[in-house]
C-alpha cells in the first residue's frame, strides 16, 4: 500500500506541470527565441543570396561585354567585305578589259600584217 500511496504522488507529482496554462510572458519568451534561431538559420542563406546575386551581376556584366564585340565585330567583317567588293569588282573588271584590250590589239596587229601582205601581194 505505502508503494501504491508513493507511486500514487510520483504519478501525481508529474502530472501537474501538465495542467499549467502559458502566460503571455512565455509566449513572449517563445518568440524571442524562435525569432532569434530563424534568424541564426537564416543568416547563411542570406549570406549565399548576396554571393548568388553578385555571381549574377558579374555574368550579366560579361555577357553585355561579349554582346558588344559580337557587334563589333558584326559591323568590322560587315565593312571588310563592303572595301573588298568595292576594290574587287573595279579590279576583277579592270583586268577583263585589259585582256579585251590586248586581245584587240593583237587582232589589230594582225589586221594590219594582213594588210600589209595584200598590199605586197597585189
Amino acid at each position: 500500500m505505502k508503494i501504491c500511496l508513493a507511486l500514487s504522488i510520483l504519478f501525481w507529482g508529474l502530472a501537474v506541470p501538465v495542467l499549467a496554462e502559458l502566460t503571455p510572458g512565455d509566449l513572449g519568451k517563445i518568440r524571442l527565441i524562435v525569432k532569434e534561431e530563424s534568424k541564426t538559420e537564416l543568416a547563411p542563406i542570406d549570406t549565399r543570396l548576396r554571393n548568388v546575386e553578385i555571381a549574377v551581376s558579374s555574368l550579366t556584366g560579361r555577357i553585355n561585354g561579349v554582346e558588344k564585340q559580337i557587334s563589333h565585330a558584326t559591323v568590322t567583317y560587315g565593312l571588310i567585305a563592303l572595301i573588298v567588293v568595292a576594290i574587287g569588282i573595279p579590279a576583277w573588271r579592270g583586268k577583263r578589259d585589259r585582256d579585251q584590250e590586248r586581245k584587240i590589239e593583237e587582232l589589230r596587229q594582225e589586221i594590219e600584217t594582213l594588210k600589209q601582205q595584200r598590199i605586197v601581194g597585189t
